[in-house]
């Protein structure tokens, strides 16, 4: 009896925490791992600092070769506005690329550039 129960406590924890290295969940949510630098399609670096880690939904700064920004993301979507640099006041949106390896976002910015970005 006591081995059933711990199977099931087990199987229960594994459906809630998801597997996999980057961006598991329970239920369909995807929690992305925002760890190291993101090298971008125009060939710059992103650093992405989370308000929170291990969450589906929550907000972030950043900065893009020093140019900063602010932004948010739910589930697989993502958002953030620059507010310094060239790109002040430019809005990117877009979303991770689901079970990509490694960990990619495409977004495009209000000027209608599309950019790829890359988890290191």
């Amino acid at each position: 009896m006591k081995t059933k129960l711990l199977i099931k406590a087990c199987l229960l924890f594994i459906l809630l925490t998801g597997c996999g290295k980057d961006g598991g969940g329970a239920a369909g949510l995807f929690f992305p791992n925002f760890s190291n630098l993101w090298s971008s399609s125009r060939g710059t670096l992103f650093q992405f600092l989370p308000t929170a880690t291990n969450v589906s939904k929550g907000d972030f700064t950043g900065d893009e070769d020093g140019n900063t920004f602010t932004g948010s993301f739910n589930n697989l979507d993502i958002q953030f506005t620059f507010s310094s640099g060239a790109e002040n006041g430019v809005k990117y949106t877009g979303q991770f690329v689901k079970d990509s390896d490694p960990l990619t976002m495409k977004v495009k910015g209000t000027n209608n550039v599309e950019l790829t970005i890359v988890k290191n």
